[in-house]
C-alpha cells in the first residue's frame, strides 16, 4: 500500500488506508486554499488581503496579496499534473511581478478594486499605502511558487532567484500536499526558501532598515546632494502647519524613501529618495493617493517639477530645483490635497 503525499488516515481504532483522494480537482482549487490562508506564505503576516485572478498585461496573477504593512507577494500557482513544464512557473511569476512594477502603483490599485471591490486606500493606513506604493515604484516584490509537490528542480530554481536577486526581495516555494477523505480534508503545508530569503536580507544588515534622518543624509553621494537633503527635511519638520501627523515619514532602505509632510499635513504632496546612483531625487506624489490621483491640486507642483499632474510622476534631480521656489508651492500642494480630502473630492 502507498500514498503520493505518505498521507493515511482511519476512523480511530480503524485500519490504515490511503485517502479517498489525494489530488486538487484543479490549479483553481489551489488557488482558493492560498487565497483563503495567506499567512501560509513565508514573508506574509495576517491581517492580508488577496485577490485572485488579478489583471495586469501580462496575464492574470494566480493569488496577489497585500499584507496590512503595505508588503506585496505574488503567487503562481502549479500543480504536479499539469502538462507545462514546472520551470515555467519562474517565468510568470517574474513576467507578471514586472507587469505589476511597469504599470505603477495606480494601475495596481484600480486592477484590484476592479477584481476585489476593495479600496485599498481605505483598507490600508495611509502609512502602509504609502509603502505600498513604495514596494511597486522600487520593484520590491515577493514572488512564491505554489505546488502541490517541491521536487529538487524547484529547489534549485528557489536558491538561485534568491541568490540573483535583490536582498530584500523574497522568493519562496509553498508545498500545499493535499488529501480528501469523506467530508474532511487534509493539507499539509511547507515550505522551501523562507530560511534562505531571510537570511539574504539580514546578511545584507541595513538593507532591511527604515531610512533614518542620518542614514539617508550618508546615502547620498555628493556634499551637495547631502546639504539639500537636510535643509529639505528640516523645512518639513520646521514648517508651520496642522500637525496632523508626522512631517517625515520614512520608507525601507534602499528602494523606499521619505515622504515629505509640511507641516504635518496628513497627504503628502511629494518624496524624495535615493537613487540608483546614490543622487537625490524628488518626485510628486498625484498617483500615490487613490482618491486624489492627479487632483488639480499637484497642477502648480508638477508645473515646477516639469511635469503635468494628468500623466506619470517621475523623479527629478533635486539639484535642478530651487528649494526657495519648491517650498511654498509644495506646503501649499499639502494643504490643499487635505482640504479637498476633507471635502470628499475624488477624481481619480
Amino acid at each position: 500500500m502507498s500514498t503520493e503525499h505518505g498521507m493515511l488516515v482511519r476512523a480511530q481504532g480503524g485500519t490504515w488506508s490511503a485517502p479517498e483522494s489525494s489530488a486538487y480537482e484543479n490549479e483553481a482549487h489551489l488557488q482558493q486554499m492560498l487565497a483563503e490562508q495567506p499567512g501560509w506564505i513565508p514573508g506574509v503576516d495576517a491581517p492580508a488581503f488577496t485577490a485572485q485572478e488579478l489583471h495586469t498585461t501580462a496575464g492574470p496573477i494566480d493569488v496577489c496579496i497585500v499584507g496590512s504593512d503595505g508588503g506585496l507577494t505574488v503567487v503562481e500557482c502549479k500543480l504536479a499534473s499539469n502538462s507545462e513544464k514546472r520551470r515555467m512557473v519562474v517565468g510568470q511569476v517574474i513576467d507578471y511581478a514586472s507587469a505589476v512594477w511597469r504599470e505603477g502603483a495606480d494601475g495596481f490599485v484600480r486592477s484590484w478594486e476592479a477584481r476585489t471591490g476593495q479600496n485599498l486606500a481605505e483598507l490600508l493606513p495611509d502609512t502602509s499605502m504609502d509603502q505600498l506604493v513604495s514596494n511597486i515604484e522600487s520593484a520590491r516584490i515577493d514572488l512564491c511558487l505554489a505546488v502541490d509537490e517541491i521536487d529538487a528542480d524547484l529547489r534549485r530554481l528557489v536558491e538561485f532567484l534568491n541568490k540573483a536577486t535583490r536582498p530584500d526581495v523574497r522568493v519562496t516555494a509553498l508545498q500545499l500536499a493535499y488529501a480528501r477523505q469523506g467530508a474532511v480534508e487534509i493539507l499539509v503545508p511547507s515550505t522551501y526558501g523562507g530560511e534562505i530569503a531571510e537570511t539574504k536580507v539580514r546578511t545584507a544588515g541595513h538593507l532591511a532598515e527604515t531610512w533614518t534622518v542620518e542614514s539617508f543624509v550618508e546615502g547620498l553621494d555628493t556634499d551637495e546632494d547631502r546639504a539639500l537633503a537636510s535643509r529639505i527635511m528640516e523645512r518639513a519638520q520646521d514648517a508651520e502647519g496642522p500637525r496632523r501627523r508626522p512631517p517625515l515619514w520614512f520608507g525601507n532602505r534602499p528602494g523606499g524613501g521619505i515622504y515629505l509632510h509640511p507641516g504635518g499635513v496628513s497627504h503628502s504632496p511629494a518624496w524624495i529618495w535615493v537613487n540608483s546612483k546614490r543622487r537625490l531625487t524628488i518626485c510628486g506624489t498625484w498617483k500615490a493617493y487613490l482618491s486624489l490621483a492627479h487632483h488639480p491640486a499637484y497642477a502648480r507642483l508638477a508645473k515646477l517639477l516639469g511635469q503635468s499632474h494628468l500623466e506619470g510622476a517621475k523623479g527629478v534631480m533635486a539639484s535642478e530645483v530651487d528649494l526657495d521656489e519648491l517650498w511654498p508651492v509644495l506646503t501649499e500642494c499639502g494643504l490643499d490635497l487635505d482640504a479637498a480630502y476633507a471635502a470628499g473630492s475624488n477624481v481619480g
